[in-house]
């Protein structure tokens, strides 16, 4: 499956980004909704001490703002408060809304259950982790460090780490 991801806008990036332009690099991207407890208090904690933790040429980490509950008060605007109080620098997609859903186009695309999910991709550009929930630290490190460890071009299929979820709350996309 081709995963690129259908925003409506960015932030913090001068201009879109596209999956397939990040080959090379170990992609990161954590789906979230800003009234989702586990997230603000887990999963975009972890996603910036990522960022902050790793060069931009092995890792990148990329935000999917994906709304599919209280639409009128997820905003565009209230978004772009709510990474500016949580001092959030690294790139954030706005997930295309839907015409005929309430559930959003990368959101539907991708088969997310609900936020937070995490995403890997290997340096081939392969998705090699969907997890619905939080992803424990010492885990995630673990398959980093292994995806990064890796040369581009090289298959990452053998990976067997068992993402076991935390207990994080999570918000579900029924």
């Amino acid at each position: 499956m081709l995963h690129e991801i259908e925003a409506s806008e960015w932030l913090n990036t001068p201009e879109s980004m596209r999956l397939s332009a990040l080959r090379g690099r170990v992609v990161v991207v954590t789906a979230f909704q800003m009234l989702c407890r586990g997230c603000a208090t887990v999963s975009l904690p972890q996603a910036s001490n990522l960022h902050q933790a790793f060069s931009r040429k092995d890792l990148v980490v990329i935000g999917l703002h994906s709304v599919f509950e209280h639409h009128h008060v997820m905003t565009p605007d209230a978004l772009r408060a709510f990474v500016h109080e949580y001092r959030l620098i690294f790139p954030i997609a706005i997930d295309r809304p839907s015409k005929h859903s309430s559930v959003p186009a990368t959101m539907q695309a991708w088969a997310l259950n609900g936020t937070p999910t995490l995403m890997l991709f290997d340096r081939r550009g392969e998705l090699v982790l969907q997890h619905f929930g939080h992803l424990d630290d010492l885990r995630l490190g673990a398959m980093l460090g292994e995806l990064i460890s890796r040369k581009p071009g090289e298959s990452t299929g053998t990976m067997r780490i068992d993402p076991v979820a935390g207990n994080a709350p999570v918000c579900n996309a029924d």
